[in-house]
């Protein structure tokens, strides 16, 4: 197959252009900045409409609240743009060439309720501008015939930190964790080079449809502290649980910069994906979510120390 990867340098996109390399496919990578083949703007038609034709599209591209450069205001232009407008070019550009059309959409697409799960029927509708930017691309991306968007939660792995950082650094300084909420339902992660199988498979399989991305075993907060304590051999770590209405109260007088209005419904209401259309065509999961906690972990310690080092050396 000749695929092309957008976003081919970003977290995801780089793991997609890995595999579909080491099973011999021809892959052309394109992203705005990065060691790839075609660099540039997917919100520019004309750099767009300059792409190659391909057997698949695998769109990476998008921007999310810990991308580099996300303004402190005009934030919804610029989600827009990057994800919105990039579809819609992207879209045009393939709709009569006729590849087969991989998305990545993601987990906050659903309405968030706090069910016990979300399948690809659960409703959808984005509650902040991140998700509210992915959900216009998804109209674009439902144009394309035989599309697939691949809907993963959390996305784990080496480069990857979030809460975790913070997590760390506590539990091996001062003994104990703070979190926001009571950290005690369930949130699933799934790990990068999972969601590049997933999307592998149904670019092989050439499936259409959604397709939720995410490990059988999602963990609490709670037990992410838990896991994150035996990987580093911390002892009695001790669990503090923050009220979580005046951290809500604060973000929405930031205007939700000082944590996004999907973070915090994630801290409030359980989220967890069903994966039975993955399973059905074949697609199996390597990391637990347990492990995926554990890896971060070992990472985020690893990188510190190597940090520390730096500094006596400097």
């Amino acid at each position: 197959m000749r695929v092309l990867v957008t976003g081919a340098a970003g977290f995801l996109g780089t793991e997609c252009v890995k595999l579909f390399k080491a099973r011999a496919h021809e892959v052309i990578s394109t992203d705005r900045t990065g060691s790839v083949d075609l660099r540039g703007d997917l919100a520019d038609p004309a750099f767009t409409n300059s792409l190659p034709d391909c057997d698949v599209v695998v769109n990476c591209a998008a921007v999310q609240y810990v991308t580099k450069g996300v303004p402190l205001v005009f934030r919804k232009s610029f989600f827009n743009r990057n994800n919105v407008l990039a579809a819609k070019n992207l879209c045009e550009r393939y709709r009569h060439q006729a590849p087969h059309f991989i998305h990545v959409g993601t987990s906050m697409m659903y309405r968030q309720t706090g069910q016990e799960q979300y399948d690809i029927h659960s409703e959808m509708g984005g509650e902040g501008v991140y998700s509210r930017s992915k959900m216009a691309a998804q109209a674009f991306v439902d144009t394309m015939p035989g599309a697939a968007t691949i809907i993963p939660c959390i996305i784990g792995g080496e480069g990857r930190e979030g809460l975790f950082r913070g997590f760390v650094k506590m539990m091996t300084k001062f003994g104990f964790v703070a979190f926001p909420g009571r950290g005690d339902h369930k949130i699933h992660m799934v790990h990068v080079i999972d969601v590049a199988s997933l999307i592998y498979r149904v670019a092989e399989t050439r499936a259409s449809g959604f397709f939720n991305a995410a490990d059988p075993n999602p963990l609490s907060i709670r037990e992410w502290i838990d896991e994150i304590a035996a990987e580093l051999g911390v002892r009695n770590v001790r669990k503090i649980s923050v009220p979580l209405f005046p951290v809500m109260w604060l973000s929405r007088l930031s205007g939700y910069r000082l944590l996004a209005r999907e973070q915090l419904l994630m801290l409030k209401l359980q989220h967890v994906l069903s994966i039975d259309e993955s399973l059905a065509i074949d697609w199996r999961p390597q990391f637990s979510n347990g492990r995926i906690a554990r890896d971060i972990a070992v990472h985020i310690n690893r990188s510190a120390a190597s940090q520390t080092a730096r500094k006596r050396e400097a």
